[in-house]
């Protein structure tokens, strides 16, 4: 199973996507596809918007973290991210809720 993590205070402060899905063998997993490719494209985006944000991945533990550094951002890339990962957020829910025995989601909100 997929687990996903989504940190939220003011704004989302971490977003962690770890594990297979098992809906099929590796490599031939839709689901796990589907989740991978909007979990790489969110974070190629605020990568090549040169938006200050930390990406982790870890192939052993199939875990793939992005954290934003809102403190050092401009209001323009503020609003960038902030589109960028609620887009994440809400395509990631999307899929765990049609996808529910493969994928769980975790949305954390803190004061």
């Amino acid at each position: 199973m997929t687990h996903i993590v989504i940190e939220i205070s003011e704004r989302i402060e971490r977003v962690s996507v770890k594990g297979h899905t098992g809906f099929a063998q590796a490599g031939e997993d839709i689901v796990c596809a589907g989740i991978s490719s909007i979990t790489f494209a969110a974070g190629m985006a605020l990568q090549r918007y040169q938006i200050p944000v930390k990406i982790f991945q870890n192939e052993e533990t199939t875990e793939f973290v992005i954290v934003p550094k809102w403190s050092q951002m401009s209001e323009e890339q503020k609003l960038r991210t902030e589109t960028i990962l609620h887009t994440l957020q809400w395509a990631l829910e999307d899929l765990a809720d049609s996808y529910r025995e493969y994928v769980s989601i975790d949305i954390l909100r803190r004061c």
